[in-house]
């Protein structure tokens, strides 16, 4: 258990105080079920972690390595038997049916951030959260997680399932009215706040934001998809119209957000960035509240990914004469060097946990247009691959989006 504490301690999903390993260790009966596919999940994490700093000691990280997927391997049989229990009634449960629910959507959890830690594909994390935690946390129903263990959960595993739908483009249950209204009703609730260290931060309003934008993505995508067998339907410039005032209105939130909560923030320009984050003025600053740190770097990420539902297909949208919320190039690179700023000072400077840089890097990767900037993001990739294997994968991915780059600014390139 210390390495899964340890772990905890540098990984915190939320820029809040209290932290997931916190919010396990409030479950009744852990530590009294050695055997329970939850407690196998933490010591397969913690043990991951232990490779992980041993990872210069060949024999302690092969030690570790194997007890880590020893108990991922239990867990995995538990958390079947569990869900079968669940659903059938027959297998023994908690003292109290919801600790046992949770304790399910806890499991699948930690055996998605165990993938993130191991798999450099991120195929077994998709996995784990698609068919794990989104799926139980959309049959346990938005009312489950207003209050007690439910609550505690969602808070810690919302900003996963939104970075999810960001990274790969997908919809998410997060989009549907009832879980809105849960996201933007929650944190107001005396009941949850009275005595609660989990109280509202600005983070959590961004975050409904984010969701709405990644909504639109899927919708810009499926409109364009369609363009080629309804390109002649009346219903086709309604629903780009649609989508593009929808855009607006995005954007003016984005806006509202930045003016109200880090009305001071200003975007610095290429020339400073790259001593912002040398500054040890402006390193404490910002290191001194992780969630705002957090909510500036997903700020700028989501700034430029909107930009991106219109401006990757403009042709699309300027043959309808309709006006997008795209951003010029200026201020793309000024949120590049936002987020390469902010997030080495995350990594190096505060505990917030490094897989969660993992899509602002993508954004600003596929944004960055000199090379000082893609070598610097490839650094920091490196900085999460330490711990989070998954790193490689959004590498990869920038290596070619960098490649087709070159092709297209140098076209012999793609002969030679």
């Amino acid at each position: 258990m210390s390495f899964f504490d340890a772990f905890t301690r540098a990984n915190n999903f939320t820029g809040r105080v209290r932290t997931a390993g916190d919010e396990v260790k409030q479950l009744a009966d852990l530590h009294s079920r050695k055997g329970s596919h939850l407690f196998n999940a933490i010591l397969a994490v913690g043990a991951m972690y232990a490779g992980k700093l041993n990872h210069q000691r060949a024999s302690s990280k092969r030690e570790a390595l194997s007890i880590a997927f020893q108990h991922y391997a239990y867990s995995i049989q538990g958390l079947r038997e569990a869900i079968d229990g669940m659903n059938l009634g027959t297998s023994p449960r908690l003292p109290r049916h919801e600790n046992q629910r949770v304790c399910i959507l806890w499991t699948t959890f930690f055996l998605g951030v165990f993938e993130l830690m191991n798999d450099a594909t991120g195929h077994g994390w998709q996995q784990h959260i698609i068919h794990g935690t989104s799926m139980a946390l959309k049959h346990s129903g938005p009312t489950s997680c207003r209050s007690g263990p439910g609550f505690a959960f969602f808070i810690q595993a919302r900003i996963f399932e939104i970075s999810r739908t960001i990274l790969f483009n997908e919809p998410t249950f997060l989009t549907e009215p009832e879980w809105v209204s849960l996201s933007r009703d929650m944190l107001t609730d005396e009941k949850n706040l009275a005595g609660s260290k989990n109280t509202w931060t600005s983070l959590d309003s961004l975050l409904d934001i984010m969701v709405m934008c990644s909504s639109l993505r899927v919708r810009a995508e499926a409109f364009i998809r369609g363009q080629g067998s309804s390109q002649d339907m009346p219903s086709s410039d309604s629903d780009a119209m649609a989508i593009s005032q929808d855009g607006h209105l995005l954007r003016e939130a984005l806006r509202s957000w930045s003016a109200a909560y880090i009305p001071d923030a200003a975007l610095p320009s290429p020339s400073t960035s790259s001593t912002l984050d040398k500054d040890p003025e402006n390193i404490r600053h910002c290191a001194a509240d992780p969630s705002t740190l957090l909510a500036r770097v997903f700020y700028a990420s989501i700034s430029i990914y909107l930009s991106g539902v219109f401006d990757y297909e403009l042709p699309h949208w300027q043959r309808r004469n309709l006006p997008v919320p795209a951003l010029d190039q200026a201020t793309v690179a000024q949120h590049v060097c936002a987020i390469l700023a902010l997030t080495d000072t995350g990594l190096n400077h505060t505990a917030l946990s490094p897989v969660l840089f993992l899509f602002p890097l993508r954004i600003a990767g596929a944004r960055s247009c000199r090379q000082w900037q893609r070598d610097r993001v490839g650094a920091l990739l490196d900085h999460i691959g330490i711990a989070y294997a998954v790193s490689s994968a959004i590498r990869a991915d920038l290596a070619q989006v960098w490649k087709a780059r070159a092709a297209i600014a140098n076209p012999e390139l793609q002969f030679a």
